[in-house]
């Protein structure tokens, strides 16, 4: 069946419109519609804590609280007012005191208040703000609600918390090594009670430190499913990694028959991904290096891993340098220099909003093989095998524009562009 429509205000001709097209035209309206309500909440949110503000300093007045009164009557102020929040969302303390956290930290960041009022902001985004400038000077504040803004409309909350992270430490004017001196004091061991019998154990602890046991667990628990025998083990990788770690934990050691393969400890080593400026690797900047997954790093503890490190692999940028960026069409497989360079690019799947990391993804060919697509950088990106196969069975399309930045086309006809994750991309 074919529609026919006509756009009578600009005088064109009526055309016929294939089902496709309306479909896509359907797809597209629900979509801003969507969208539209999602802007209403955000609005409502903030108009929510705007209030949540008020009705504090309401409360406060209440119980007698004033700018003479003790910091103990002050605290017994803020807590009843929490349990009567609480009381009256029917939601526990904690998420009460949370909205007034978030609520308390809006007055001090006007830009992003009025964005979320706006709904150019949602409230993740607002708490990924929140994280970023807290204990920043004025001025900084100004500068990362600045880059906020200007992100936020094409970034996760995760992704714009990371970025941010990175656009704080270029103008951070304490030394990364000393706050992370400051910092590595509060080192502890925490267990939080969860529904269900079940609990978190979380270790505060240097970053690469905890990269790099998650990573040796997640190769304990890979070589473990392939040494298994057993058809009543079920187990999913995760579920391994978790029992893994318990039991190392607990014992020092793997459980009997856990892994067969592994009778000493240190076998699995493990590997975590660091980009190191040349100029920090040789003592002449303090630039911060990048930890893979995690974000910026001291250039003290950027040179000690470099030195640990048992081997290098040079990534290679630009071609008057030797890189090896394009192989054309002559190996369909991607080289190892060229993989390097896309992994430390891409950092993980560039679909939008996916946080996988490069070493869980495949490379995959953006025109395919089979279509003429060429092994070179601008038309290679890592896609996560979800989103891959997405690509390859659904109306979804990309393409690579200059910089490594790759443009999305939704089924809808919508499009949205995923940047590489670092600040600047290495080639132009």
């Amino acid at each position: 069946m074919t529609a026919v429509i006509a756009d009578a205000s600009v005088g064109l001709p009526a055309r016929a419109v294939s089902p496709s097209e309306l479909l896509e035209l359907d797809l597209s309206t629900d979509l801003d519609a969507i969208v539209e309500l999602e802007r209403s909440i955000r609005i409502a949110q903030a108009e929510q804590l705007r209030l949540v503000r008020r009705a504090r300093e309401t409360a406060a007045l209440l119980e007698g609280v004033h700018d003479g009164s003790t910091s103990t009557d002050r605290e017994f102020a803020t807590r009843s007012f929490i349990a009567e929040l609480a009381t009256a969302l029917v939601v526990p303390e904690v998420r009460a005191s949370g909205m007034l956290g978030d609520a308390v930290c809006l007055e001090r960041l006007p830009e992003t208040s009025a964005a979320f009022a706006r709904g150019d902001l949602g409230l993740a985004h607002v708490q990924a703000v929140i994280e970023a400038t807290s204990g920043a000077s004025a001025a900084l504040s100004a500068r990362l609600e600045a880059e906020a803004i200007e992100r936020a409309p094409r970034q996760t909350p995760p992704a714009l918390r990371r970025a941010l992270r990175r656009f704080r430490e270029r103008f951070e004017p304490v030394p990364l090594e000393e706050r992370r001196a400051a910092a590595e004091r509060d080192r502890r061991v925490c267990v939080e009670p969860a529904r269900d019998g079940m609990a978190w154990l979380s270790v505060f602890m240097r970053a690469e430190r905890a990269y790099a046991i998650k990573d040796r667990l997640d190769a304990l628990a890979a070589d473990a499913a392939d040494a298994s025998s057993s058809p009543v083990d079920t187990r999913t990788r995760a579920q391994r990694c978790a029992d893994i770690a318990a039991n190392l934990l607990l014992a020092g050691a793997l459980a009997e028959g856990e892994f067969a393969a592994v009778t000493q400890p240190g076998l699995v080593k493990p590997r975590v991904l660091v980009t190191v400026p040349v100029f920090t690797l040789m003592g002449l900047s303090e630039e911060p290096a990048d930890l893979d997954g995690y974000g910026p790093i001291d250039a003290d503890t950027a040179r000690r891993l470099a030195a640990d490190a048992p081997s290098f692999t040079r990534i290679l940028t630009h071609p008057e340098t030797g890189a090896f960026l394009s192989y054309g069409r002559t190996t369909y497989r991607v080289p190892a220099d060229l993989a390097g360079y896309l992994a430390v690019r891409d950092g993980g799947c560039r679909f939008p909003g996916c946080g996988r990391r490069a070493r869980e993804s495949d490379i995959d060919h953006t025109v395919d093989w089979a279509r003429g697509g060429e092994t070179r950088h601008d038309n290679l990106a890592h896609l996560c095998r979800s989103h891959h196969r997405l690509k390859h069975h659904t109306r979804w399309r990309m393409e690579q524009e200059t910089g490594g930045v790759v443009r999305w086309r939704g089924p809808s006809g919508r499009e949205v562009l995923s940047p590489p994750p670092l600040s600047s991309s290495p080639i132009r």
